[in-house]
Parts: structure tokens; C-alpha cells; sequence
């Protein structure tokens, strides 16, 4: 398989690869398709291995669980339109990946809905103010139509979706309605094929069994109506949430694919794909045209963002990925052109984690509490229909009396476990595409989840806070400047892996420098080069403490020394800009109640003039085992640690940190090891981040309470009777839109980025120097 492609999607579990994805070409992209059709694991199968065999497709994956495909394809060679083309030429339909998987979107459209709405209303009409003077039997007859047409209409999504759970190994609630439907509908069909006043005879014989039919066919026909018509109007709610969510993402894969106009040097429109667009090119937007990629307007304009809200934008301000013009033409400059390529791989991050989230609802599995008292509601359901037809078995003259029929259905319809598998999931999948939208790549929901109990934020510095390309400014010399150490230090450094390491060695390929020879192979370590050449020993690493430093060194530069036999004979000194709004990201930061720190292995000086100028603590000429044993002493001091570096150090040494994120704008988020990948320089994203994982956790329990204290309630009153299957069904309806409406306020709050003021009041700079160290105090 391709290096920097993930493990094979096996029953939706889609497991990033660690290796790779940085050296893919530029003229390797990712795609993401939803596959209709996948009846089994063989025609899974069948489609990855077709979809391997089509020109130009390097890599690819089909999962049956999620009924995704994906594949790594030479745009030199093919597209996304040719594979989708050639696809459908060998029996398979693949569409764009957005919104709900094809089972569960199937036969699902306005006309159906709106039909199902009309017979609900009228059976519930009927149920509620029947006519006084019409016969119960003519009702019935109605009311059997009712009935008969909402099987039609309802059953076949109903019944669809459920063979696909069923399929894939997952036992769905949609089996239980269909099967609490139909037993409803044979109860009513047999109350009226063996009316008392037409067959005596056989009535006599079957009361004896405890079978009374007498006036129960306007119950069950009313039941088994309630259960479809509920069930699937909470099919579309659920349906429509994910649609909505997956609305963002729809609108950026549909704009990276565009052709966009593009101003040239004599004002003359052309017409180019958005690949070939760079930072500062002039771009011309019509009415109602999706920007494809961050443009700075030149004129004030009224847009839609992608979440839906219109807004009024005025000249100079950034129009985001995805937004809609509502005005009149514009035009502005391109503020940031993201490769297509690396926003596809992170579009299909964001699938892969939607597809985990599907599956561990499905297949409970897990050992969180929601997966337990999901484990425990069925048992309950199941236990108190099982009480409650004994219980009316024995009260009643046998076994088979209606009412603990209706009794068991009640409970078994009334019990409703929406927060388990509508509510929770689509909470964490709106917070996932939220966070893509942000320019978050989540890999991993439960780190998310982890991120709303942090307290503490550790900072890498180089890379990290710091642009990561240092350069070198100056270059000193203890005594009188020798070249052949030069060339000593040009041999180490291009076995260097660290930033600074890589800088020097450009420095001096520049200078005309030429590596020398070297003894034997050098050691590379977390600060430096060691290795031997002219029979001495060359050093090449950070400044130590104690280590004599130039006198006219640049207060806040990184000082990397080179050592002969021990002795420093040169300094190199480095520059690396911070980023651009790093001091307001601390703030941010310090505002919602997190401490941080900068924890780097640069060396004490520099790392400390940058800390200074953040108002933060730190620690300078730091290893990863140094990082590692801080950040379990800040664990151990009662604090939960948020450790946020370039991702590229983890590979070596995982940090033992309580959740990972990374800042790697521009990579791969597959060759990222964290599972928080932030693909863009905007720090101040993090703290939105914080937001939305406090907003997802709230969101989370406040369904876990109402689904706790609903069944707590219904279930019982359903097995006493007390409440009729009708109701139960409405009920419950009404539970999962309740719980629906409380995850879709994940989709407006917190707003996006950038787009709110910051909070008043915030402290200024090198006013948060000790924050938080008397409850986590900093080890020796």
C-alpha cells in the first residue's frame, strides 16, 4: 500500500498511518466518496479492488461500515469526475462523501415526508376526537388505510436502513419498530377478521386461550400508524442535522474543484483552476459565486458564511473558504491559497473520525458511561416488557391477552435510546466539522472531548509559537575564524534533523561551503550533531548553561555553539520570528482559566526573552525526556496537561500528555502523530478550540440528563399501563427532537474564529508571569 496512505477502512475503523505524507508529490491527491449499493463485505471487496485497477488510482480503501471510499489518485493521469465515471461503468455509484451515509439517506425526500406528516395527523385525529355516532368498525376500516399506507410510505426506509445495520453486524431500534409495527398490525387484522357478532363460535374457542379481540383493532392499527410515522419523522430530523453539518464541507470540496476568475496584469479576466492560484493574486467574484479559497475584499460586501449566517464585510477584512456572495461583483486579492491536495487529506481525516464516532454508537462499544448506560437501557426496556406481559398475563385470563401485547409494545417504543445514537453522535460529528472549518483537523473525537478539562498548556517554542524557519544572522568567533571547521560543521549538519540544524547547513551551502570528511558516523541528538572529523571531536548544539556566549549577542536569537574537543570556538546565532498573534493566543488562553508555559529545548536565553515578551513561565534546553518528566510532574502536581508542539517531535518520544496538539500548517494531518492537528499559523484557534470542546461536553451531558431522567420516567409508566403505544411513540419523537435541537446548537455556538471581539478586560503583556504556579508549581 501507498506509504502515506491509512490501513484499509475495516468495518469503519480507519487507522492513520504514521509514516509518510510529507514526501507525497504535489501530483498525488486524496479523495473521499460515499459507495451506494454495498449490500455485503463482498461487494465491499469487489469495489476497492475495481476501484485499485483504474488508471492513475496510486492507493485505495473502501469501507463497509461507513460505505466510504477512498483513494490516492495522479492528477496527471485521472480525476475525481473519470474515477467516479469509470466506477459507475463497473456497477458502483460513488458520489461526493457529505452528509449521512446512502442507508441511511435512502428513499428520503420531501414528497415522502410530507405524506407521512398528513397520515400521522389524520390517524392521531382520529385517535384523539373519533365521531360519536360512526360504528367502531367503519373507524377501524379508516384507520386500517391509515395504517396500511403509512407501511408503504414509511416501511421501505425503515426497512432499508435496518438491513444495512443488520449487515453489517449491528442490531439497529429500526428492527424493533418494524417488528413492534407489524405485531401491532396482525393484532388489529385479528380483532377484525374474528368480530364477536360474526363467529361465535371461534371467539369461544379462543377465549379460552385469554385471546380477546373485542374492540382492540382501533388501538393497534393506532399503534403500529404512531410507530412508523414517528420513527421515520425522527429519521429526517436526524438525516436532516447531519445534512446541515456536513453543509461546510460540502461547499469547500465544491470550491476547491471550481475554475475562479483571475484578474491579470491588463485587467483582463481568465478563467483558472484554484490550484493555480498563489498568495496576492487578484480575483474577481460574481453573485452568488463560493470563494475557494481566503480572499482579502477590496470593496465592503454582504456574504454568506458556511455556516449559514450573512454578514456585511467591509473593504480589507478576509473573506473565509466557502463563503457566498450575496452582493453585487467584487473583487480582492488571495490572502492564503491551502494546497487542494492537503485539504482533501484532511477532509478525509474529518470522515474517518465521523466514520469511528457512527461506529462506536452502533456497535457500543467502548467503556465510557454513555456506552454502559446505553447497554443499560436495553436491558431495561427489554426487562420491563417482559414484566409487564406477565404481569398482564397473569392479572388477565391467559397468556396470550391483547393488552400485554400493546403493554410490551408501549415499552419497547417508549424507551428511547436517541441520546445514544442520534443526539451523542451528532453532537461529536458537528464539533469534528466545526473544527475543520476552523482549520482543526480532529483525527481523534476523544481527544476533543479531553481538551474541555485541561488546565494547564504546554508550548513548544521552535515551530510551534515560533514561525519554524529560523535563519542565520550572524556567525562569531572565539578567536580567529578557521574554514576547516567550517567544513566540519557543514558534514554534521547535513545528517541534522532538527529546524536550526537544517538552517545552518543552507547558510552554509550558500557561503560556498563544502562539507568535509568525516571519521565515522555522527551522533545526532535532541540538541545537536556530535561526530569526529580530523581526528577531533565536533560538536555542533545549543549553548549550555555556563558556556561562554558572543558579547554583542541579540537578545531573544538562539545561540548554537560549535565545539572542538570541547572548547567553543564559534557561535551561530539564529533568528525565528514569533508567530503573528502568538501574545494573543496566550491571552486568550489565560482568559478561559488555562495556564501556560513554554517548554523548548532551544537554549535558557532565548527561550526565556521570548517567554518574557508572552508573560509567560518557561523552561529553555529541554530534551523530550526533560519535556516528558515536566509534563508528568505538572500531572502529578493535579493538572491536565494540554501539550501543543509541531507534532514532528512525538514520532522519537510520545509526550505523556493528557491530549496532543500539533501546529503543522501546510502537512499532511496523516504524517501528524497528534490527534489535534492545526493546519494553519493562527494560534488564536486554539482557544476556540477550548470553547468548543467546553460547548461539546456540555452538549453531551445535558443530553445524557434529559435521556436519563425521560426513560426513567416513561419506561415505567409505559409497563403500568398508564401510557398506550401511541403515546409512547410521540413521546419518544419527541425526546430525540428535543435532543436534536440541543446538538444543533453546536453549529452557531461558539462562533468561528475571528469573527467575534475579543473579551474585555484581558491583562496585558508580561502580566501573566505566574499564572497558575501556585496550584502547579514548576519542578526543579
Amino acid at each position: 500500500m501507498h506509504k502515506s496512505f491509512p490501513t484499509a477502512l475495516v468495518d469503519g475503523d480507519a487507522r492513520p498511518g504514521r509514516e509518510g505524507g510529507r514526501g507525497r508529490p504535489a501530483f498525488e491527491h486524496e479523495a473521499t466518496f460515499h459507495v451506494e449499493g454495498l449490500s455485503c463485505r463482498s461487494c465491499a471487496r469487489h469495489a476497492e479492488q475495481a476501484l485499485r485497477a483504474l488508471p492513475g488510482v496510486r492507493a485505495a480503501s473502501v469501507g463497509f461500515f461507513g460505505e466510504i471510499a477512498q483513494a490516492i489518485y495522479d492528477v496527471r493521469v485521472t480525476s475525481e469526475r473519470e474515477i467516479t465515471q469509470a466506477m459507475a461503468q463497473r456497477g458502483f455509484t460513488l458520489t461526493a462523501a457529505t452528509g449521512a451515509q446512502p442507508s441511511e439517506r435512502a428513499r428520503l425526500d420531501a414528497g415522502r415526508f410530507g405524506l407521512v406528516v398528513a397520515l400521522l395527523a389524520n390517524l392521531i385525529a382520529l385517535a384523539s376526537w373519533r365521531p360519536t355516532r360512526a360504528p367502531e368498525r367503519e373507524i377501524a376500516w379508516v384507520e386500517l388505510g391509515f395504517t396500511l399506507l403509512l407501511f408503504a410510505v414509511a416501511g421501505p426506509p425503515l426497512f432499508h436502513r435496518a438491513r444495512a445495520l443488520v449487515r453489517r453486524g449491528v442490531l439497529g431500534t429500526e428492527v424493533v419498530t418494524l417488528a413492534c409495527a407489524t405485531v401491532a398490525l396482525a393484532l388489529g387484522v385479528l380483532a377484525m377478521l374474528f368480530d364477536p357478532s360474526h363467529a361465535a363460535s371461534i371467539m369461544e374457542k379462543l377465549a379460552r386461550f385469554g385471546l380477546e379481540l373485542d374492540g382492540l383493532s382501533l388501538a393497534a392499527f393506532e399503534a403500529s400508524g404512531a410507530i412508523l410515522g414517528f420513527s421515520i419523522l425522527g429519521l429526517y430530523a436526524h438525516t436532516a442535522l447531519l445534512t446541515r453539518a456536513f453543509r461546510s464541507l460540502s461547499h469547500a470540496a465544491s470550491a476547491r474543484e471550481a475554475r475562479v476568475r483571475r484578474v491579470g496584469a491588463g485587467g483582463v479576466d481568465e478563467r483558472v483552476a484554484c490550484a493555480l492560484l498563489a498568495p496576492g493574486d487578484r480575483v474577481r467574484l460574481g453573485e452568488g459565486d463560493i470563494a475557494p479559497v481566503e480572499i482579502v475584499l477590496d470593496s465592503a460586501a454582504r456574504v454568506a458564511l458556511p455556516d449559514g449566517h450573512a454578514e456585511d464585510r467591509a473593504g480589507g477584512q478576509i473573506l473565509e473558504t466557502g463563503a457566498r456572495l450575496l452582493s453585487g461583483e467584487v473583487t480582492g486579492r488571495v490572502a492564503r491559497a491551502p494546497s487542494s491536495e492537503v485539504a482533501a487529506a484532511a477532509d478525509a481525516e474529518v470522515h474517518r473520525a465521523a466514520l469511528r464516532i457512527e461506529r462506536d454508537a452502533r456497535q457500543r462499544s467502548g467503556k465510557s458511561f454513555a456506552h454502559i448506560a446505553s447497554l443499560a437501557l436495553s436491558v431495561a426496556s427489554v426487562s420491563f416488557a417482559g414484566f409487564a406481559f406477565v404481569v398482564h398475563a397473569l392479572l388477565g385470563r391467559g397468556p396470550f391477552h391483547p393488552d400485554g401485547y400493546l403493554t410490551a409494545i408501549a415499552v419497547l417504543i417508549g424507551a428511547s435510546p436517541a441520546a445514544f445514537l442520534i443526539a451523542l453522535p451528532a453532537a461529536r460529528t458537528i464539533a469534528v466539522l466545526r473544527a475543520r472549518a476552523a482549520g482543526v483537523v480532529v483525527k481523534d473525537p476523544a481527544a476533543l472531548e479531553s481538551l474541555a478539562t485541561a488546565t494547564v498548556a504546554c508550548f513548544d517554542k521552535t515551530g510551534t509559537v515560533t514561525l519554524g524557519t529560523p535563519r542565520v544572522t550572524r556567525l562569531a568567533w572565539r578567536e580567529f575564524p578557521d574554514i576547516s571547521i567550517l567544513e566540519d560543521v557543514a558534514a554534521l549538519q547535513s545528517c541534522a534533523t532538527h529546524r536550526a540544524g537544517r538552517a545552518i547547513a543552507h547558510h552554509l551551502a550558500v557561503a560556498g561551503v563544502r562539507p568535509g570528511p568525516l571519521d565515522e558516523t555522527p551522533d545526532v541528538r535532541h540538541d545537536g550533531v556530535v561526530g569526529r572529523a580530523r581526528g577531533a571531536l565536533v560538536e555542533v548544539s545549543t549553548a549550555r548553561p555556563g558556556d561562554p556566549l558572543p558579547p554583542d549577542a541579540r537578545e531573544g536569537a538562539s545561540v548554537v555553539c560549535v565545539r572542538r574537543n570541547g572548547t567553543v570556538e564559534a557561535w551561530f546565532e539564529l533568528w525565528d520570528p514569533p508567530r503573528v498573534g502568538a501574545e494573543k493566543a496566550f491571552r486568550a488562553l489565560f482568559q478561559r482559566g488555562l495556564g501556560c508555559r513554554l517548554v523548548s529545548g532551544d537554549g535558557p536565553d532565548a527561550t526565556l526573552a521570548l517567554a518574557h515578551r508572552l508573560g509567560v513561565p518557561a523552561l529553555g534546553g529541554l530534551g523530550p525526556v526533560e519535556k516528558a518528566l515536566h509534563v508528568r510532574d505538572l500531572q502529578q502536581a493535579g493538572a491536565r496537561v494540554l501539550h501543543i508542539s509541531d507534532g514532528q517531535e512525538d514520532r522519537a518520544k510520545k509526550c505523556p500528555a493528557d491530549v496532543s496538539l500539533a501546529v503543522a500548517p501546510g502537512a499532511l494531518p496523516v504524517a501528524v502523530p497528534a490527534p489535534l492537528v492545526l493546519s494553519d499559523d493562527r494560534l488564536e484557534t486554539i482557544a476556540w478550540l477550548v470553547d468548543l470542546a467546553r460547548a461539546l461536553r456540555a452538549t453531551l451531558r445535558q443530553s445524557l440528563l434529559v435521556s436519563v431522567v425521560y426513560n426513567a420516567a416513561v419506561i415505567p409508566l409505559c409497563a403500568a399501563g398508564f401510557l398506550s403505544p401511541l403515546v409512547a411513540a410521540g413521546l419518544a419523537f419527541g425526546e430525540a427532537l428535543i435532543l436534536c435541537g440541543n446538538a444543533a446548537r453546536l453549529l452557531v455556538s461558539p462562533g468561528l474564529p475571528g469573527k467575534t471581539s475579543a473579551p474585555p478586560g484581558l491583562p496585558a503583556a508580561g502580566a501573566l508571569a505566574h499564572v497558575r504556579t501556585d496550584r502547579v508549581p514548576l519542578p526543579p
